[in-house]
């Protein structure tokens, strides 16, 4: 058994291991971080070449209004930033590792495996308190992760799907342990509950109204409370002087300011008005502005990221002609990949349905035998001219003028697929009108079904079907805004969910992949890079891949300025 497991994302075996965890990520350091966690925050800082300082007001940005602050029902990375300094999770990731996997402490102390690698018991920090000042106990747990599980009437639960897909149950034994059942063994059932997401909520403000209190009211357990109601334009931070973590936070306040302008946004941090671009990588910065940011100052240092995350062209297959495979098809074999990344201002890397620089990449040869991959466009666009053909002849001519491609104005590079997607359709003969909106609406429009064609973006938390697949192309997912249910590709997900041999579930997880992208419903444009700029003096704080990394805790971020002291 072991308090120290690394949460790897995409390694099926369970990872029992004792002590030191060994060749998962390039850290050498003598002690797993998960120890040092729980030696406290210096020792942690130490190993990793680093002094805090204390005190301080951090000015952050943020670059999405905030719709509510329920983060539970939503997948808006604003809402997350916004919520996340508030909140904790069971476990959560290393802030010093650069590819958010290593699990560390945070509620619980300690954890160990059982069962085969299905069961996980939490043994949590006694004595903290909610910001109001109620006990947190294993019952808050517990009402956490079923209302997760079975959201009540009225509530979307985005990460349901997954956790379904894990957990058969949960029990509290006592108010300070939780043990998690799990469907099978996978190494995804710790890496879970270190998700930025999967925040612990409180069971004493939510059960009194189970779909909106949260949405309004934001008290958690964190190390940061809210100062002050927050605004359209601002969000204030301070200290909680209670955290259970002794030694954290090392800031004294936070304002995060939301500047939806890229450009203003830029301007901001070169004046210093605030010191970073967002809590997580955040794709309204991209690579040509992070770049001549830097050239302007050099004290602004520049982070790239291949994420975790898509460009996505979906297609509502409830409604006409959408709710044929042809005319599907035919828009995907119009799609050249690689012209996002040549024509748009964001970079990326083409792939499928699963991360393609991760080990479920399907091999490149396998790749463009599908409908929209072949490498050959003059013989793919005639094979979509014949399928339009075909289809027109059966059911009549598509009046394409009133089809429209909604995209986001408030996230620039939505609306910039939206226009690539558009000249590329051309070579069909087909032309779309443009329909950009604030991402608020455009994101409700997706989840509702109030759309037929749509471009944005997606992030996940893991690289494994489990997740990407879990969320896009089962029946009723997370984020299932085509509405296209394949039989076949559920029977498959839930067939390789728990298979012990890698090689034997790639196999299965690439069938389920060549399904996914045949039917031509929600196709992947690319696998975006995404950047991040601050200034030089912000400490403890990395870029990762996964933006839902618990990074945007803010809990160990510091700011190397002389005038503030290295003790509290």
């Amino acid at each position: 058994m072991s308090h120290g497991v690394r949460g790897v994302a995409w390694c099926i075996c369970i990872l029992l291991v004792v002590g030191v965890t060994a060749g998962v990520i390039a850290q050498q350091a003598t002690t797993s971080d998960a120890d040092l966690v729980r030696q406290g925050p210096l020792a942690l800082a130490a190993a990793h070449g680093e002094k805090p300082r204390y005190g301080g007001k951090f000015l952050s940005a943020g670059n999405e209004v905030l719709p509510h602050f329920d983060m539970h029902q939503t997948s808006f990375a604003g809402i997350y930033t916004a919520t996340a300094p508030v909140y904790n999770c069971l476990v959560r990731t290393s802030p010093y590792d650069p590819q958010a996997l290593d699990v560390v402490p945070e509620l619980a102390h300690a954890w160990e495996f059982s069962d085969g690698g299905k069961t996980i018991t939490f043994h949590l920090h006694q004595g903290v308190k909610w910001h109001d000042g109620e006990a947190f106990s294993s019952a808050d747990v517990t009402y956490t992760i079923e209302r997760i599980l079975n959201p009540p009437h009225g509530m979307t639960s985005v990460r349901g799907p997954v956790f379904k897909a894990l957990i058969e149950r949960v029990e509290a034994p006592d108010p300070t342990t939780v043990v998690v059942y799990g469907q099978g063994p996978s190494s995804l059932l710790l890496s879970l509950f270190a998700n930025g997401w999967n925040m612990i909520i409180p069971k004493h403000i939510s059960e009194k109204e189970p779909v909106n209190a949260l949405k309004t009211q934001v008290i958690g357990t964190g190390p940061f409370r809210l100062k002050e109601p927050p605004t359209t334009t601002l969000v204030k931070y301070e200290r909680n002087p209670d955290y259970f973590i002794k030694g954290l936070p090392y800031l004294d306040e936070i304002e995060m300011h939301l500047i939806t302008d890229p450009q203003a946004l830029a301007a901001a941090i070169l004046s210093k008005r605030v010191f970073w671009n967002d809590a997580f990588p955040h794709p309204n910065l991209d690579g040509d502005m992070a770049q001549s940011m830097v050239k302007q100052n050099a004290n602004l240092v520049h982070a790239k990221v291949p994420a975790l995350g898509i460009a996505h062209f979906s297609m509502q297959t409830e409604k006409p002609p959408f709710d044929d495979l042809r005319v599907r098809q035919a828009l995907s074999e119009a799609m050249r990949r690689e012209a996002f990344a040549e024509l748009g201002k964001q970079t990326g890397v083409v792939g499928t349905g699963n991360y393609p620089l991760g080990p479920w990449a399907m091999p490149k040869a396998m790749r463009e035998q599908l409908i929209g991959y072949g490498p050959d466009m003059p013989k793919r666009i005639a094979h979509g001219k014949a399928l339009l053909a075909a289809y027109e002849k059966e059911k009549g001519k598509i009046d394409w003028s009133k089809l429209k491609l909604q995209c986001s104005t408030n996230i620039p590079v939505t609306c910039e697929n939206a226009q690539i997607i558009q000249q590329l359709l051309k070579k069909l003969n087909v032309n779309i009108e443009l329909e950009p909106m604030l991402v608020a609406q455009h994101r409700g429009n997706e989840v509702s079904g109030d759309y037929l064609l749509s471009t944005l973006l997606a992030g996940f938390d893991f690289d494994d079907p489990i997740d990407t697949f879990g969320q896009l192309y089962m029946s009723k997912g997370g984020r299932w805004y085509q509405r296209h249910s394949v039989p076949e590709l559920d029977k498959l997900f839930e067939q390789q969910k728990f298979m012990t041999d890698p090689a034997a579930r790639k196999e299965v997880v690439w069938e389920m992949d060549k399904m996914a992208m045949n039917q031509a419903a929600f196709l992947i444009l690319h696998w975006v890079d995404l950047h991040h700029i601050r200034w030089n003096f912000v400490k403890g704080w990395t870029a990762t891949p996964n933006p839902r990394s618990t990074n945007p805790r803010l809990d160990y971020v510091w700011l190397d300025v002389p005038e503030l002291p290295h003790s509290r």
